[in-house]
């Protein structure tokens, strides 16, 4: 992607990852694994669970994976090699995106 001049976030997760101990134990591992190795630039742990019970897992992770960036040193190096994402985007801003459908032709099959 660097090569390409592309400069996207690196997204950890793992979508619905069930309820109670045992979702947060599959985030821990699926997201865990990754993170100590470096890699990864943003984290959502998804639980079968209301919203707000996510931010502590995933932000336990986070920090975990921070931590481990001062004890590793191939990590540390990893993830200081990878230039930090910065989000120009103006989320202030918004635009309807402008499209247009396909020409229907005589024959087509219309999918209704």
């Amino acid at each position: 992607q660097y090569r390409l001049g592309w400069d996207y976030p690196l997204h950890l997760g793992v979508t619905e990852a069930g309820e109670g101990e045992d979702g947060r134990m599959k985030s821990a591992i699926g997201i865990g694994t990754l993170l100590a190795d470096g890699l990864g630039d943003t984290v959502r742990v998804s639980l079968t669970e209301d919203p707000e019970f996510e931010y502590e897992p995933c932000n336990r992770l986070a920090e975990i994976a921070q931590s481990r960036l001062a004890i590793n040193p191939e990590s540390k190096a990893r993830q200081d090699a990878v230039k930090p994402y910065t989000d120009t985007r103006d989320i202030t801003s918004y635009s309807r995106r402008q499209g247009e459908l396909p020409e229907q032709q005589e024959g087509d099959i219309v999918d209704v």
